[in-house]
């Protein structure tokens, strides 16, 4: 054997073996589209989702179906971080609702929730909620989606309540009202002096 053919089968062993990498990566992305596709079309179907990109945007802040129910008390977090800390009265507020809702009922989603409230969640799950929330909004018949709106709203104030003001003035600090507000925008209610 020449020392030519040593290396002719050296680089055909090489060449090959790139190549059965190269069909191997190919192979796991298309399996991984189909898994995503398969995410996204549970997520539609447990929350009536009937808009691509929001779902998209969902799984990418890690909302599938396992967790879906966390979901529901996202701007309930998002006030509890407003100030910066989440203080014990207003995770006790948080969880007394979620207990309410039966989120308990789901351990993957309180347990994502416990975690939301010991470190701060990303602003795109924020940017997610919103956008579900709009969608689902626009979907509600008239009447039901006030009913909602008004219930959540009602439940992120008594969060931005919990631990704030002394002797019941300025309980709501300017952060949370911040929070409020764009839930009150997202949700299409007027502000609390327009009412």
């Amino acid at each position: 054997m020449s020392p030519t053919d040593a290396i002719h089968r050296r680089g055909q062993a090489l060449e090959d073996a790139y190549f059965q990498r190269v069909d191997q990566e190919l192979l796991q992305k298309l399996r991984d589209a189909d898994a995503r596709s398969e995410k996204l079309q549970e997520l539609a179907q447990a929350t009536g989702l009937r808009d691509d990109q929001v779902a998209n945007h969902l799984l990418d802040a890690g909302i599938n179906v396992t967790n879906i129910a966390a979901l529901t008390l996202t701007p309930l977090v998002f006030v509890a971080w407003a100030s910066g800390s989440v203080t014990e009265q207003e995770r006790q507020t948080v969880i007394s609702e979620a207990l309410r809702r039966g989120v308990n009922s789901n351990p993957l989603a309180f347990q994502l929730l416990q975690q939301w409230l010991q470190t701060r969640p990303s602003p795109d799950l924020w940017t997610a909620w919103k956008e579900y929330a709009g969608s689902l909004h626009q979907s509600m018949p008239t009447g039901t989606d006030d009913k909602f709106a008004q219930g959540l709203l009602e439940q992120a104030i008594a969060v931005a309540e919990a631990s704030g003001g002394v002797l019941g003035v300025g309980k709501t600090s300017p952060a949370e009202q911040r929070v409020i507000d764009e839930l009150r925008d997202v949700l299409g209610q007027p502000a609390s002096g327009d009412a």
